[in-house]
């Protein structure tokens, strides 16, 4: 029996989109019609209360499609026309289920943590009401059934984050801050937008032709299938048997594209916005880098994935020779190495940690792109979740030191903070890579399909993969030594913790995944056993339970190679001997001496690559070529050209005017004038 016609948490998934939207909404209304008096409490609990049905409906969902993995489509028209219909509605499948889950949970735990974070803030009630509108904008745009209604939802994320970066409107970073997240994500979208237009364009023919289905879907429910029937793959089919459709056209609509994912997921070169986002209040940080925004791009080239592979069959394999897959996989990598670096000399705590997202994101396109679909997603969500811890110890630590941010000026904070610290930690052995934590698992994997990629440039965008895997662990447990080991370097007095708190309640809950996650990938015993396989030249698959529930076209085993594991765990655990070598009980003291040794290396790395230097170059080149053009063709070509029209009309008329003076000698005069003209005119030039 179908799964939608025996669950109800199914059917009414909806309501895990709508009850978010409801409750912010309530919060502004009320708090407009009661003069900013609303009650702080009422606020948190309409807030934490949406979010909190919703994880439990996405429990729920993810039991029963454990059970009955039958997708569940329930789409509405909402514009139709003689020449399309556009539909809004939801679509409950493993993957929706996963991001569900993700975005529920993250959310829930960063409001609990709001309430202890900004409870002294006069914004406190708008602050829980823009929560509750970006976490609705995000759900809707996980149960999207088809491009346009992601599209739609993809911009109220973009809006959302715009209000919540500027929060903090007063300050002239926050506002600087969200007017360039919200620039450089329009460069972004506008290229996902043509992308899509010019697709639609290439297949119009074939929607025009299903008129009863929705445009650019997802899945088809008359079919049963994403793969076929009226989707997007059945588009690309059509349109590659209608000759309407090349290769050439499909990796150019990809790329196109993919310039959304690499504004919102902040790939290079669109990448500059996320690290000013930090300007935010810390709760916002944890959820636009951890689960939500930052997340976005990367699911939506995993729901939309027939367009990036190119190809023509469903029946066939992935196509390893991808153009469009290639241009993910490189974006990725370049994007996870570059980021990697930065972080290394970054002294602002959240600034690190936000160089440190821009890096994981890059592993998770290197995992769609070289065709690890199910390895790209797992990372998401190892990461959405120590990533999350990570951001809200950092705010504590903030809350504790009164609002210093500078690492320089911490150190010793795991006596006074130990809940923080130890969680901080936890979360540090995990996105270095150490086994058993979860993002072990995770980045082995892409790290593993990487090699398997083949070619020599494969070889280089896989070990590139591994020494940003040692820069990761490096750069994470400099962070650590600096700011909770050694001496105390500051000057603010410590607000100590006495126990757990709203602050630290959510940084307990979520070490429990950041630490147990990764038994998703399989049993721990079974991972030895394959271990031992590829230690004896014999490699073995290892049953991914992750890549079981949630795959492309069939369910993922991993190769447990050799090389690639110990290449990958070796790097990671060569970065922390060399961070306790360096920073141990010693401050930042090989920081200045970097700095002084090769300060060119290091103002690279500190300037994060001069990419907003260039940037503002290329802005000021643009502006003062304009300022020449007007100059020069605007006033002086095209201003003088009309203005000598001006004087000629003037002239002339200064001229004719006597003509018209109402005077009988003047009219003889003119008229003889006139006549001797024409007299000489037509001797000397029409008289042979």
């Amino acid at each position: 029996m179908p799964v939608h016609e025996i669950a109800g948490c199914i059917k009414s998934a909806h309501w895990i989109v709508l009850l978010p939207f409801l409750a912010g909404t309530i919060i502004i209304i009320g708090n407009m019609l009661l003069r900013d008096k609303m009650p702080k409490t009422l606020c948190m609990l309409l807030s934490i209360g949406a979010v909190l049905m919703g994880f439990i409906q996405s429990l729920c969902i993810f039991n029963t499609l454990r059970q009955d993995p039958t997708p569940y489509l329930n789409d509405l028209r909402w514009f139709v026309s003689d020449s399309f219909v556009l539909t809004m509605g939801v679509l409950v499948d493993n993957l929706t289920s996963m991001m569900l889950i993700v975005v529920t949970s993250v959310s829930l735990l960063v409001q609990v943590y709001t309430h202890g974070y900004m409870r002294e803030d006069p914004g406190y009630r708008r602050f829980y009401s823009y929560l509750s509108l970006f976490t609705g904008s995000m759900l809707g745009l996980v149960v999207a059934t088809n491009l346009f209604q992601m599209f739609f939802f993809w911009e109220l994320v973009g809006v959302c984050s715009y209000l919540l970066i500027g929060f903090w409107w007063y300050k002239d970073s926050a506002a600087a801050a969200c007017v360039k997240a919200f620039v450089v994500n329009r460069i972004g979208d506008f290229g996902f937008i043509v992308g899509i237009l010019i697709f639609l364009g290439c297949t119009y023919q074939f929607w025009h032709g299903h008129l009863d289905h929705g445009l650019l879907s997802f899945y088809d429910a008359t079919a049963g299938t994403a793969l076929g029937g009226v989707t997007l793959a059945g588009a690309i089919k059509w349109g590659f048997d209608n000759n309407t459709l090349t290769m050439g056209m499909l990796s150019l609509i990809a790329i196109m594209m993919f310039m959304g994912p690499m504004a919102k997921s902040a790939q290079a070169p669109l990448h500059v916005w996320l690290p000013d986002a930090m300007e935010g209040p810390t709760p916002i940080s944890a959820l636009i880098h951890a689960a939500t925004m930052v997340a976005a791009g990367v699911y939506m080239v995993a729901r939309a994935y027939p367009i990036w592979l190119n190809w023509s069959n469903p029946a066939e394999p992935v196509a390893a020779g991808s153009l469009a897959l290639a241009v993910v996989a490189w974006t990725g990598g370049i994007t996870a190495f570059m980021a990697a670096t930065i972080a290394l000399t970054q002294n602002d705590i959240k600034r690190a940690l936000a160089w440190s997202t821009v890096s994981q994101l890059g592993y998770m396109f290197v995992g769609l792109g070289v065709g690890a679909y199910s390895a790209g997603l797992f990372h998401l969500t190892t990461h959405a979740y120590f990533k999350a811890m990570l951001f809200l110890c950092s705010g504590a630590v903030i809350h504790a030191l009164h609002g210093e941010q500078d690492m320089r000026y911490m150190g010793g904070l795991l006596k006074k903070i130990p809940i923080t610290g130890w969680c901080f930690i936890i979360g540090t052995v995990a996105i270095s890579g150490i086994p058993i934590f979860s993002g072990f698992f995770s980045k082995d994997e892409i790290i593993g399909a990487a090699f398997a990629w083949g070619g020599d440039m494969g070889q280089l965008l896989a070990w590139s993969t591994v020494l940003t895997a040692g820069m990761t662990s490096f750069y994470m447990f400099r962070m650590v030594f600096m700011t909770f080991l050694g001496e105390y370097r500051g000057k603010a007095h410590v607000h100590e913790e006495h126990g757990p708190d709203p602050l630290t309640w959510p940084l307990i809950v979520l070490a429990v995944p950041s630490m147990a996650f990764g038994a998703l990938a399989g049993n721990v015993m079974d991972l030895l056993k394959v271990i031992l396989a590829a230690f004896s030249g014999k490699p073995e698959p290892f049953t991914n339970s992750f890549g079981q529930f949630v795959h492309f076209m069939h369910p993922h085993a991993e190769v447990v190679e050799l090389m690639p594991l110990l290449a990958g765990l070796g790097f990671s655990i060569a970065g922390i001997f060399l961070a306790f070598a360096l920073y141990n009980n010693k401050g930042y003291e090989f920081d200045k001496a970097f700095e002084k040794s090769m300060p060119a290396l290091y103002k690279f790395s500190y300037n994060r690559w001069y990419w907003d230097n260039l940037y503002l170059g290329g802005a000021a080149f643009f502006i003062n070529t304009g300022k020449v053009v007007w100059e020069v063709v605007d006033k002086f070509v095209i201003d003088g050209f009309v203005n000598s029209w001006r004087w000629i009309t003037v002239g002339l008329g200064d001229l004719l005017k006597y003509s018209e003076n109402g005077r009988g000698q003047a009219y003889a005069l003119l008229i003889f004038a006139s006549v001797a003209v024409l007299g000489l005119l037509g001797y000397y030039v029409f008289v042979p």
